[in-house]
């Protein structure tokens, strides 16, 4: 029997079950919030488009933009940037704008999954500003590179931004009801010398604790969302195993930024993997998945995440077909 993680997740999926576990889902307008993505889709760029990006310059794309999707952003920031910048900034912009709307016309437990999800995105910027902050980086610089996509809004964030101290922004988030690491991770900022590490590990870690948590429940859906979210560690740890791996990190030092709740990979098994060669690991990777992940090899960290990432959207997107009114989607 094969038991490989696409066919496990294939196992708990029926489509003979959908109508009969739809009414698990009445805790949120998934309906309504599932079509409204799905017609959100129709806006990405084909496939086919992207060859034809390779061939054109900046202007190029830019202009191609903005007579798709984008033109509000494009036309908005093109009194402030231009080329590659203004391409990147007005996608970046886009996104945000998105997620945010996703996440307003939602409601009940679906807005809360979802919000435990695009917390992502409050993660990224919380760490952008206290990196920012740690190495006396102007404000107005700061703000360029926030991504407001999450729960905490642009106002917030760039209210943030204007404290002195990382020490100060940690108090705010706290008074705000937003998570914040212990006392002890604020006293290694100073007293041991590790700067940002612990406070940065700190976000990452409960970030996907949340998220785990966020997906409690018996339904199947829910079932088969906490499925692909421990896929997601696995694949996550896979990454900055192979990563931390080709920079020769010591391995009991790898083994302490592993994040726990996987599915495919126990702490103990990436222990083991971290104290063998990048090949080996790499090797227990693909045997583990199932996936020989385009034949790559162990010389590239980059190329490893990259394939690594088309793996897990190949889950995501059988998923979205075939169990439509849930979370999923």
């Amino acid at each position: 029997m094969n038991n490989s993680p696409v066919q496990q997740f294939k196992s708990h999926i029926s489509m003979s079950s959908v109508k009969s576990r739809f009414s698990s889902l009445n805790k949120g307008n998934y309906p309504y919030v599932t079509a409204r993505v799905k017609g959100k889709k129709r806006n990405l760029l084909t496939e086919d488009t992207y060859p034809k990006l390779m061939k054109m310059g900046s202007s190029q794309i830019a202009r191609l933009l903005s007579e798709a999707t984008y033109k509000k952003e494009m036309v908005e920031l093109a009194r402030t940037y231009s080329g590659n910048e203004l391409v990147e900034r007005a996608l970046n912009m886009n996104l945000a704008r998105t997620y945010r709307e996703i996440l307003e016309f939602s409601t009940g437990e679906l807005r809360n999954i979802l919000e435990a999800y695009l917390d992502w995105w409050n993660v990224y910027n919380i760490k952008i500003i206290l990196r920012s902050l740690h190495h006396n980086i102007p404000p107005e610089e700061i703000k360029e590179y926030l991504l407001p996509a999450g729960s905490l809004d642009r106002q917030f964030l760039e209210s943030l931004i204007e404290y002195e101290t990382v020490e100060e922004v940690i108090s705010v988030l706290r008074k705000h009801g937003y998570r914040t690491p212990s006392d002890d991770d604020m006293e290694n900022l100073h007293e041991k010398g590790y700067g940002l590490r612990p406070i940065e590990d700190y976000y990452d870690r409960s970030y996907y604790a949340a998220l785990l948590e966020s997906a409690r429940g018996r339904s199947r859906p829910m079932k088969i969302y906490r499925y692909f979210i421990r896929m997601n560690i696995d694949v996550v740890n896979a990454q900055n195993l192979m990563e931390m791996m080709l920079e020769d990190v010591e391995p009991d030092k790898i083994k302490t930024y592993m994040l726990p709740g996987g599915r495919t990979f126990s702490m103990d098994k990436l222990g083991e993997m971290a104290a063998k060669s990048p090949e080996e690991a790499l090797q227990d990777i693909k045997d583990a998945l199932e996936t020989d992940l385009n034949n790559i090899d162990a010389t590239s960290a980059n190329i490893i995440s990259i394939q690594l990432d088309r793996y897990m959207m190949n889950i995501s997107e059988k998923s979205s077909h075939i169990y439509p009114l849930s979370i999923i989607p």
